[in-house]
């Protein structure tokens, strides 16, 4: 899992440096190397989270999905922006706001939780 990880986030930064440099196959690898990323290593790192903590409370595991899923809403959406593709800003608003109104609450009281305790 963490090879995947490794080798999408490889793929790409060699993508965007080849980019800079005008050398071929600027357009393909970062492409690849972003999808993978999303598509394969994220859902495994998921996959494996649950597998490790399946006891943990019903608000872990919703701090992680909303944490999860606004990340990969980002991530699509500068990736859409980057092909030039329609909805990249809705993608963007939508994913900002699940960060801002789901996540960044749940993070915070967790950790004022875990200060008070």
């Amino acid at each position: 899992m963490y090879l995947i990880g490794l080798v999408s986030a490889v793929a790409f930064v060699s993508g965007w440096t080849f980019a800079f440099l005008h050398f071929p196959g600027a357009n393909e690898l970062p492409t690849y190397g972003f999808l993978s990323f999303a598509f394969i290593f994220l859902p495994l790192l998921s996959i494996g989270y649950f597998k490790v903590k399946v006891q943990r409370a019903l608000s872990e595991k919703l701090r992680f999905m909303l944490g999860l899923s606004s990340g990969f809403i980002v991530c699509l959406s500068v990736l859409f922006k980057a092909l030039h593709f329609q909805g990249a800003p809705e993608l963007l608003i939508t994913g900002s706001t699940l960060f801002i109104v789901g996540f960044l609450p749940s993070q915070f009281f967790n950790m004022y939780k875990k200060s008070v305790s």
